[in-house]
């Protein structure tokens, strides 16, 4: 029998349902709690499930292509940020290259660069654009970071990027949180391809709907390395739709930045929050798996940031305000 090639490469962690049923409080899922967006739900019930999708997705990228003024070769759609995270790493990482995080990585990237047999670095924001030399492959940068939710200012974010491409390295920018932010973001270019990930802010994490814009020469090779018929036909119509859906995330993300501002200021009465404008914060309360534990145990879920390199710290993102209230509650009968 053959042996595996990556016999030890684990699952990463993430938020979110875990293998054991849960019916409670999930405050572990970066997501808009006011969701599904209506809209979006209604185009991928109306889409075609009984016939196999365009293989290309051209009306998706032609879509996607205009509503950020590039060409439709410049799109590459994908089911969730995860599979596209596998993608670049496997198109432009050759084993022992050498790769660089802006703080801790989504635990996807990591996993990737370990299945290529790549080196990954982190940098502190304020020493990034100075750790990027030339022969490293790849950048990657959460914009904003999760879980910490600290984004780059539009000066930080072009010498990271102007780093980049005097290094030959291609970055990649992490936008599945900005728009929680109106952050502003670059085009691409030749070293920078953008990361999309639309379900978090519309509160359709379960369709699954992410895309990237890169140069052509970028985006033809991530196309490259998709499966046939790489979408399904929901998910297709997501994206397709996806330009015209502004009504919900005009209404709703005030009230999810406004909920999450008094989240954290609760919190913050009794613990050291970290918390920049998302609807995720990190609290440090010690031992972060014990108190993840306990709060499970109330029917409350947390994400744990050990694997973050954040033993003592752990990460909530912010829900409804009465739903918040019982995790307040909860967190302030802890005996930590």
């Amino acid at each position: 029998m053959p042996e595996p090639v990556h016999p030890d490469t684990q699952q990463a962690p993430h938020g979110g349902p875990g293998k054991q049923p849960f019916a409670g409080l999930d405050f572990s899922v970066n997501t808009n709690p006011y969701g599904p967006d209506p809209a979006l739900l209604s185009a991928v019930m109306r889409a075609d499930h009984a016939h196999y999708p365009d293989p290309d997705y051209t009306a998706v990228k032609e879509r996607l292509g205009r509503w950020h003024g590039v060409q439709p070769g410049c799109v590459v759609p994908a089911v969730g940020a995860s599979e596209l995270l596998h993608r670049v790493v496997r198109a432009y990482l050759r084993p022992g290259g050498r790769v660089l995080s802006v703080l801790a990585p989504f635990g996807e990237f990591g996993r990737a660069v370990a299945l290529a047999g790549g080196k990954l670095d982190v940098a502190h924001p304020d020493q990034a654009a100075e750790k990027v030399r030339p022969g490293m492959n790849l950048v990657y940068l959460g914009h904003p970071h999760n879980p910490t939710g600290r984004f780059f200012q539009s000066g930080e974010l072009e010498a990271l990027r102007l780093a980049c491409e005097k290094a030959d390295a291609l970055l990649i920018l992490d936008l599945a949180y900005a728009t929680f932010l109106n952050l502003p973001c670059p085009p691409p270019s030749e070293h920078l391809v953008l990361l999309h990930s639309p379900g978090k802010a519309h509160g359709l994490v379960g369709a699954r709907p992410a895309y990237t814009l890169a140069s052509p020469a970028v985006a033809a090779a991530l196309h490259n390395l998709a499966p046939a018929w790489a979408l399904p036909a929901g998910t297709a119509a997501l994206l397709e739709e996806l330009p015209e859906a502004r009504e919900f995330v005009r209404e709703t993300l005030p009230n999810v930045a406004r909920n999450a501002a008094d989240l954290a200021g609760e919190l913050a009465r009794r613990f050291e929050v970290e918390h920049h404008g998302t609807p995720y914060m990190t609290v440090r309360v010690g031992n972060a798996a014990g108190v993840a534990a306990a709060l499970l145990a109330q029917g409350l879920k947390v994400r744990d940031c050990a694997s973050y390199g954040q033993p003592d710290w752990i990460r909530v993102s912010a829900r409804l305000p009465h739903e918040n209230a019982r995790l307040i509650r909860a967190m302030e009968e802890l005996h930590v």
